[in-house]
């Protein structure tokens, strides 16, 4: 299904698929008024208000953030991407096709409408009277760009139609990922640095608080620093990365801030520069005669910036207004617990094996929250180096982090077709689906399910019901940390390497303390012995 927004309005056009020409309908929908959703400008600094010229342009970026999911797409002006010649919803096709399948349909969809749009544009290029709905709507959005018909050749010309997938849904997993560290980086910026709380929103734009992102260009962490800049600010080297630390890198990105920030002025500007660099911004200035923001952006007769840094501040207004009011926009949202950790500071080179049971926390564990130490550290090849400040994470946050596993391909929201059974969760095949498929969208592997269902080979059947995770209690495929259940009887374990007491106690749900008073006899302190066997208390 097609939806073409007009102001108030959307048009629904038949689906491509079943007609070549489509008829128009008006389906009258109303949009939730700004006041109504919005958490009030009293509420946020002055300097960090959406002005009234740019409110369209970030509208535009608040329906992608929060309106629009990924099967659905807008067709828009490059230059003014607040111009939407229509908007295409495909989510019908999307709960019926195989991921592969559907990802041809879009592209497809993506491509006649393109065309159509272009078609309507030469037709209003020719200084024709609009006729069909589609003429005469962009006729009527495109009235922001003055008279004539200069304004459609100019699109038509510069290739100036551009299309735009919503990320709903990648912006909802952004929110919800942000709880982890956003205190902490919150409390970096406004008591170490003295910044304003608003813009601990960027990674939001940047990285959707990925804490493990890499782009193609060589960007890293949540504040996708480039190298070049980030060892300006922090450690980059083979053995430690501190770019992709949560707090390291916020440390260097408030530097950042604040130096960009005195240089040039202004925050709009300094928020700017951090997609296009200080001395970029600066040029642009004194090319322009002005440091407004607005003018800058909105520039009809020349387009200052190009499309990522010209839209750069307008998506971070979206991105402060969307998640000031997350509940409104995804109300069924939990934003994941705070990550409560305290940082060591590395005297001498050590191991990260002998880190571990020196501060008695599963190596796993720290790795979940020091993502800034590369694997060959991690693995023994190379020792954590002296300096560096080792996150560990104390013992609830650790239990957390055992479910959880940091940043796993787990789904936000269980797959169509699944149902949980007694805490596991079964799944109905469908047609088209593999083991493969299956696995990926449930963030499991296809040995698992194997296990699980007493699969040999790869063949499932339509309809077959699948157990995807285990049930309750279930022996086989438990994760290796299952959920603390205290003991009703005492029992022993024969302790395994890289087992600490601190490990055992989450994994039993017993207290250190208890573990410690049932095994003085074979304790040297909190050292264990691999192969030795302790008591686990009631």
């Amino acid at each position: 299904m097609r939806l073409v927004s007009l102001s108030n309005s959307i048009f629904i056009i038949s689906s491509f698929l079943r007609a070549a020409t489509s008829c128009l309908m008006l389906l009258a929908l109303a949009r939730v008024p700004a006041a109504a959703a919005e958490t009030s400008g009293a509420q946020r600094a002055s300097q960090f208000e959406v002005p009234e010229k740019l409110r369209p342009r970030v509208n535009f970026w608040k329906d992608i953030f929060a309106k629009y999911g990924k099967s659905q797409f807008v067709i828009h002006h490059r230059k003014f991407p607040q111009i939407v010649f229509m908007a295409v919803d495909l989510s019908k096709e999307a709960a019926q096709m195989p991921p592969a399948a559907f990802s041809k349909l879009k592209s497809a969809a993506e491509k006649k409408y393109v065309q159509e749009v272009r078609q309507a544009l030469e037709y209003l290029a020719r200084d024709e009277q609009p006729e069909t709905y589609l003429q005469k709507f962009i006729s009527s959005k495109m009235q922001m760009l003055g008279p004539g018909t200069a304004k459609y050749k100019e699109v038509l010309k510069d290739d100036l139609i551009r299309t735009q997938t919503g990320i709903k849904e990648k912006f909802e997993a952004s929110i919800k990922r942000s709880g982890r560290y956003l205190p902490l980086i919150e409390r970096i910026f406004v008591e170490d640095f003295s910044l304003p709380i608003e813009l601990t929103r960027m990674p939001f734009i940047e990285s959707s608080f990925d804490y493990t992102a890499y782009s193609s260009v060589g960007a890293a962490g949540i504040w996708q620093f480039m190298p070049r800049t980030a060892k300006l600010y922090m450690t980059v080297n083979r053995y430690i990365d501190e770019r992709r630390d949560p707090l390291e890198a916020s440390r260097g990105a408030a530097r950042y801030l604040r130096d960009a920030y005195s240089r040039l002025g202004s925050w709009p500007l300094a928020i700017t520069s951090y997609n296009h660099g200080v001395a970029g911004v600066a040029k642009k200035v004194a090319k322009m005669g002005t440091s407004d923001i607005v003018r800058l952006i909105e520039n009809q007769q020349e387009q200052v910036f190009g499309f990522a840094s010209n839209n750069f501040y307008p998506e971070f207004l979206a991105a402060l207004e969307v998640y000031d009011n997350y509940h409104h926009y995804f109300p069924n949202l939990h934003i994941d617990p705070p990550i409560h950790a305290k940082e060591v500071e590395i005297k001498r080179a050590v191991s990260a094996r002998a880190m571990s049971q020196q501060v008695g926390v599963p190596i796993e564990d720290l790795k979940a929250v020091n993502y800034a130490v590369s694997k060959a550290v991690w693995d023994g090849r190379y020792n954590l180096p002296s300096g560096y400040r080792l996150k560990v994470p104390d013992k609830d946050t650790a239990l957390h982090l055992a479910y959880m596993r940091t940043d796993s391909p787990k789904p936000l929201i269980e797959p169509a077709g699944a149902s949980s059974i007694y805490g596991g969760t079964q799944y109905k095949v469908r047609k088209g689906d593999t083991l493969l498929a299956i696995a990926k969208k449930f963030g499991t592997s296809v040995a698992t399910l194997r296990s699980l269902n007493s699969i040999t080979g790869s063949n499932i059947r339509i309809g077959q019901t699948l157990r995807v995770t285990p049930r309750q209690g279930a022996s086989k495929a438990a994760p290796v940390r299952s959920a603390p259940v205290r003991s009703t009887a005492t029992k022993t374990y024969r302790v395994r390497k890289g087992d600490s007491l601190w490990s055992i106690s989450i994994k039993f749900g017993v207290k250190i303390d208890e573990l410690r008073s049932a095994n003085k006899a074979n304790l040297i302190g909190d050292n264990l012995t691999v192969g030795k066997t302790i008591v686990i208390p009631k």
